[in-house]
């Protein structure tokens, strides 16, 4: 799958990936073109 363009494709939580590149969010790793697995100091609020 190409680049989502910073469009999230669900909420960006502890255990799904978000893009390195455009900083979109995914439950799939696949969907990203550079994923990167979210921890939870990466996550605002939680």
């Amino acid at each position: 799958m190409g680049c989502r363009k910073g469009k999230d494709e669900n909420k960006p939580k502890v255990g799904r990936f978000r893009c390195k590149k455009c900083g979109a969010a995914s439950k799939n790793k696949g969907h990203l073109c550079k994923p990167k697995k979210i921890k939870k100091e990466d996550v605002d609020g939680e």
